[in-house]
């Protein structure tokens, strides 16, 4: 290469660094300076946040995605709650089915949220707020979110055509009603943010401490490895939303943009499939 050609590179290259620094190394040099300090853990507290957490994976797989567990469960919903009986007369497979899906929204809810809430605070220590719930670091940054849902929008709409996408979504495969369709939504968005409690909150506290924004390298495996059962696309892409997810999280101490973005996209995963299925229109004309 010419030397000529070699000064006209350089000051590229040094835009491209400058670029890269301002959107992405300072905000990661920003998280350590926030957080890193070995004195506000302890070595205990890292392996039991680690261990509590792969145990309570464990028990997600082993346990909660077992359909004879979300069947007994549905069964004692139905028997002490009553669902759905309203006419006296039982209910049909399909609110069976609804109801064992519910069943998996409540065991998420207690493996991903209870249950770390009270490790979180009774035997870590810790305070409530430093879960990310508070409003105020949501509301500053939710434009950041909304850029992030646009394009994840368009994607979705472009794939609802594709017969895999369809035959994965709704998890809840045919709602008989609206009321049945919102009874779904309503629980499944619990599920997600059952789910952003613990992966952007729970498993990032304690590392965060130790390793900063590196703490997101540790969540992002686990995290990618509960979506091989969806499809590839989805599989892969939890890998970007997950780790961009993770540095919000640290960056903004919140996970309310996570919990709104993630709600947001599996609430137009299923609309569009319904959609591209006819459902809105076979509804409407009962």
């Amino acid at each position: 290469m010419s030397r000529k050609k070699q000064r006209d590179k350089a000051p590229q290259q040094g835009a491209v660094m400058r670029l890269i620094d301002r959107a992405l190394l300072s905000h990661l040099r920003a998280i350590d300076e926030e957080y890193i300090d070995p004195k506000r853990t302890s070595d205990g507290k890292i392996l039991f946040s680690v261990y509590a957490s792969c145990l309570l994976l464990f028990a997600l797989n082993y346990v909660v995605l077992d359909l004879e567990f979300q069947r007994k469960v549905a069964g004692w919903l139905v028997r002490r709650l009553g669902l759905w009986n309203s006419d006296g007369h039982g209910i049909t497979r399909n609110e069976m089915r609804l109801t064992m899906r519910i069943a998996w929204t409540l065991g998420c809810f207690t493996l991903y949220l209870i249950i770390p809430t009270f490790l979180h605070v009774f035997i870590l220590k810790r305070p409530l707020k430093d879960m990310g719930l508070g409003l105020r670091g949501f509301v500053k940054h939710s434009w950041i979110y909304a850029l992030l849902f646009l394009p994840v929008f368009i994607s979705v709409f472009v794939v609802s055509h594709d017969e895999a996408f369809q035959s994965t979504y709704p998890f809840y495969r045919n709602p008989e009603s609206w009321k049945h369709l919102l009874a779904w939504e309503a629980f499944y968005g619990l599920q997600f943010l059952s789910l952003e409690y613990f992966f952007r909150g729970f498993m990032l506290n304690e590392l965060k401490y130790r390793l900063g924004w590196r703490a997101v390298l540790f969540m992002i495996v686990p995290y990618c490895m509960i979506h091989f059962s969806k499809p590839s696309l989805e599989a892969a892409g939890s890998i970007i939303a997950g780790t961009v997810l993770g540095f919000l999280a640290l960056r903004t101490k919140n996970i309310w943009g996570g919990v709104s973005i993630h709600v947001a996209v599996a609430w137009s995963m299923d609309i569009t499939s319904l959609w591209q299925r006819g459902w809105f229109d076979r509804i409407s004309g009962n």
